[in-house]
């Protein structure tokens, strides 16, 4: 008895030696994010079913919330102690690069790939997020999913002022400038419209698309000269064109937009007919619809110069890895993994979070609503942003555009005066090196 009772101890303690054992040899990855709530539990869903197939790893999620994120990431690569897999907004690439914070994951794409690991097909991305993640022929990041800039409208605005929608496949400046004529109206007869065509575009996200469907630039092509460029003949005609309605009535004044809750609530409410936005709105419209809001939206493009020259900008945010990490090729198997289809599936369309990077997911997010469906096209002929492709982008662009603005909208300056002004303010931080 006591030798079989010997026995099952020893036993015992043999397993657990072994699960022991078992345990210490996973390695660990640490992945980091600004996920909110709601995204933080779909992104532990998606590491959860990562470990489970890939039970040599044990994964720790350290999402960062209160804007501290790019503070918190640049003070561990400092220390040396980075997440093995970060979340990188496009805007924030060209400074990380030139900091040799990042992993080419060009070699390791190519040798996980060939062994079949999830996400690491390149060709299943649409191609414009890829390239946003490059940097000359290196690789950076994979995309984890994306946001079209295009128009939102309220059908019941159009509905009560007659006005037929506008048509998904994209349209003219003098279409839209016409329906902003059309929406716009005073109902309470003092003289001055309530009910206003569309939101004005002041901020620097919208404002670079919109001059690009007209034609114009905002940079050189290597991106060291903004004169010539930002303040062309072409540009100011362009912001001019906006200004015109702005001042005609057809857009609340930035200061009555902001006194009146803002355009988005303005957009809810009935007041304007059309808002300037990126894909992310469609979150906010579905979450105002579940709350009981009486709301039918459609989607459209932005307006172009010529329908035989359409364009506009995506933004991303894509799956880094730290050029400290220890494990890389665990590291950007976890990335690939974190952008698959198997992910995006569940960010994109069970999450509704934003436009799937992969085009079978995004294919089925489109057949699945039909503003996602507008939005998806537009990728088509989206462009890479301004910001992944140059670090003077952010802030120094950013911000002078802004004050530019406010010159414009506050000081009385003309658009051209504005834009001259932004032009050479810049041309000054990019001979300085100041970005």
């Amino acid at each position: 008895m006591k030798g079989a009772k010997f026995t099952r101890v020893l036993l015992i303690v043999v397993l657990l030696l072994m699960v022991a054992s078992i345990g210490l040899g996973k390695t660990k990855l640490r992945v980091s994010s600004w996920a909110g709530a709601d995204e933080a539990a779909l992104d532990e869903a998606i590491i959860a079913e990562f470990m489970r197939l890939n039970p040599e790893y044990e994964v720790v999620f350290e999402p960062v919330t209160g804007g501290q994120y790019y503070q918190k990431i640049l003070t561990d690569i400092g220390a040396g102690t980075p997440p093995d897999v970060i979340l990188l907004d496009a805007e924030m690439i060209p400074s990380f690069v030139e900091g040799n914070y990042l992993t080419d994951l060009n070699p390791f794409i190519s040798r996980l790939s060939r062994d079949g690991v999830s996400g690491t097909n390149l060709n299943e991305y649409f191609p414009v997020l890829v390239d946003i993640f490059r940097s000359g022929r290196s690789l950076y990041a994979l995309p984890k999913d994306t946001s079209p800039i295009g128009i939102f409208y309220n059908k019941k605005v159009f509905d009560e002022a007659g006005i037929s929608y506008p048509p998904a496949e994209g349209w003219t400046m003098e279409e839209f400038a016409e329906t902003a004529r059309l929406l716009s109206k005073d109902t309470d007869g003092d003289g001055k419209n309530d009910v206003w065509g569309f939101g004005f575009p002041s901020w620097v996200g919208v404002v670079v698309p919109i001059l690009w469907a007209s034609g114009g630039e905002v940079f050189s092509p290597d991106f060291l000269q903004v004169s010539g460029y930002l303040n062309s003949d072409l540009n100011v005609e362009t912001y001019s064109f906006y200004m015109d309605l702005l001042s005609k009535g057809y857009a609340p004044t930035p200061q009555e937009a902001s006194a009146l809750g803002g355009a988005g609530s303005l957009f809810y409410t009935g007041k304007v007919g059309m808002i300037i936005t990126g894909r992310w709105f469609n979150v906010s419209v579905k979450g105002q619809i579940a709350r009981g809001a009486d709301l039918e939206v459609g989607a459209t493009t932005l307006p172009f110069a010529s329908m035989d020259s359409k364009a506009t900008v995506t933004y991303a945010s894509g799956w880094a890895v730290p050029a400290a990490a220890s494990d890389k090729t665990g590291a950007v198997k976890l990335a690939a993994w974190l952008s698959s289809a198997y992910a995006q599936t569940k960010r994109c369309l069970e999450g509704g979070l934003a436009i799937s990077a992969i085009r079978s997911v995004a294919e089925e997010q489109g057949e699945r609503d039909e503003m996602d469906s507008v939005f998806i096209s537009m990728l088509e002929f989206a462009r890479v942003p301004v910001g992944s492709q140059t670090k003077f982008y952010r802030p120094k662009f950013e911000s002078t555009w802004a004050e530019a603005f406010d010159r414009i909208n506050v000081g009385g300056a003309t658009v051209k005066e504005a834009m001259d002004w932004a032009a050479r303010t810049m041309d000054e931080y990019i001979e300085k090196g100041e970005y």
